[in-house]
């Protein structure tokens, strides 16, 4: 069956069984849950449901909206609930202000292009709808007590079609907010959080040429995000106001630890939100450990997700416990695949708080460097986990082969070839490699030095891989043991030891 096909039949065929709405709830989306308000349709009181309490999880502890309070490194990605309950509620009533005073933005050109595509497009906008219905469903599933705590916050749908656009085009027209939840900075994957991952958010997400459109708005807000405008919550004249990266709350949770700033300067030395949202270490801060004639150190500030040995050339990666698949990794592209072919596979991520640049982690040689094409808000297809497990922070291997990436391979003389993929999450989608370090196919190598900068994350941080060629080196324990590390306070220096070569007659040739 075609592509399209697949649409099709999963939008005609009603709600599916699955890890958002199971076979006893489908029906949810054929009960009416809207309530009439002037000029657009609202939920109301949302029903209790006396099924099996769906909590929300990463799969290593449960979560609810009281216990995901502050930054935790596991959970860069939050509960999707909690997500939608403490970023929707006050963008959806500062809209109503807005609009109760007449003064709405202007529609941005590109929010007005967008919903133009989308509505020239039948399957499309049955597509947006339905992700909006199902959203809204997957509400009514949680357990009595989560309902509760969604009720004390306010109604946490979305409540129109109409009004989807409407908070498309505030986010793209305003900055970020410093919060103390792992909601921080990521303000599209509040309004998305429910809905991507749905039946039809998946089929939307994972769709080229939707997610083609939906890259123009995001470009739109990057846009944004580089002028002067968006500096707004920079302000050294009110460090205090709502939403400030410059509080007393931001310097608590770390976000201008061992950061290079100026207090002096309006923006803190900065000329754009973005460009804050990169801003550089200190000198240093992060010095490369290790001898570099036998080491390879991590090239980004990381926190531990998983690893993988004796990784084959290609798998089905989008199967529950298939983590990896290298020819997948590297955009199909076989020769690369075969360089690494039963090697090892260590993954990591950032906060949104922490440092977005990435450095050469070896002295040696930059084979090749491209960015490579992928989706946006794309998850792992659901596999039926059931109660208690979500896709999002789960779905960082799987991220890894389909979603917006930059990837390096180096050459080390003792350690052997080395791949680093900085991968896009969520809006995180913008990966930019610095022009002196593009190696595009069949150019001569690049000699590097470690810790030179070679590109960086824009609108923050996002998820990582790291590719060892197969008996060359052998990685360190904090590595190995990925899993374990999962919730550490603080993420692993940029510039740690990660991996130290295999020398003498164990050593295979390169």
């Amino acid at each position: 069956m075609s592509a399209i096909g697949t649409i099709l039949a999963k939008a005609f065929n009603g709600l599916q069984a699955h890890v958002f709405l199971p076979a006893s709830l489908a029906l949810l989306s054929l009960i009416s849950i809207f309530r009439k308000r002037p000029n657009a349709i609202s939920m109301g009181p949302i029903p209790a449901n006396t099924a099996t309490p769906r909590l929300e999880t990463t799969g290593r502890q449960l979560l609810t909206l009281e216990k995901d309070g502050p930054i935790q490194m596991g959970f860069w990605v939050p509960n999707r609930v909690y997500a939608t309950v403490k970023y929707l509620v006050p963008l959806r009533q500062h809209i109503e202000t807005l609009r109760a005073q007449n003064a709405l933005r202007p529609v941005h050109d590109t929010i007005s292009t967008f919903k133009q595509f989308i509505e020239a497009n039948g399957i499309y906008r049955m597509l947006v709808n339905r992700m909006l219905d199902e959203a809204n469903a997957f509400i009514a599933t949680c357990d009595p007590a989560t309902i509760a705590e969604i009720q004390a916050f306010g109604d946490t749908t979305v409540y129109s079609y109409d009004d989807f656009f409407t908070y498309l085009n505030e986010i793209i027209n305003t900055t970020p907010s410093f919060n103390d939840t792992a909601q921080v900075g990521t303000p599209m994957n509040g309004l998305l959080a429910v809905a991507m991952g749905t039946p039809s958010g998946a089929d939307l997400f994972h769709d080229s040429t939707f997610n083609a459109q939906f890259k123009l708005v995001l470009d739109a807000w990057n846009s944004f995000l580089k002028s002067p405008q968006s500096l707004d919550k920079l302000d050294i004249q009110n460090p205090e106001k709502q939403g400030s990266w410059i509080s007393q709350a931001a310097f608590a949770a770390g976000v201008w630890n061992q950061m290079s700033y100026d207090p002096t300067e309006q923006g803190f030395g900065y000329e754009s939100w973005n460009d804050f949202f990169i801003r550089p270490f200190v000198p240093g801060a992060r010095p490369f450990l290790g001898d570099p004639t036998v080491s390879v150190d991590v090239g980004c500030e990381t926190t531990p997700w998983s690893y993988a040995n004796n990784v084959d050339a290609e798998t089905p990666f989008w199967i529950k416990d298939v983590e990896y698949s290298l020819f997948d990794l590297f955009g199909g592209q076989q020769d690369k695949a075969d360089l690494f072919t039963g090697g090892q596979v260590y993954q990591g991520f950032l906060s949104a708080t922490h440092y977005h640049r990435w450095s050469a982690p070896l002295d040696g040689q930059l084979i090749e460097s491209w960015v490579q094409p992928g989706t946006y808000f794309a998850q792992r297809p659901d596999q039926g986990e059931g109660v208690g497990t979500w896709e999002g922070t789960e779905s960082q291997p799987y991220l890894g082969h389909v979603a917006s990436r930059a990837i390096f391979i180096f050459k080390h003389p003792t350690c052997g070839y080395v791949a680093l993929i900085c991968i896009g999450m969520v809006e995180v989608s913008t990966c930019v490699i610095a022009p002196d370090c593009l190696v595009p196919s069949g150019s001569p190598p690049l000699d590097i030095t470690r810790g030179t900068e070679i590109g960086h994350f824009e609108f923050g941080g996002s998820t990582h891989i790291m590719v060892f060629q197969n008996g060359k080196v052998t990685l360190a324990d904090w590595a190995v043991n990925a899993a374990q590390h999962q919730n550490d306070p603080q993420p692993t220096p940029m510039g740690t030891v990660i991996a130290t070569a295999i020398v003498g007659d164990d050593a295979d040739e390169c």
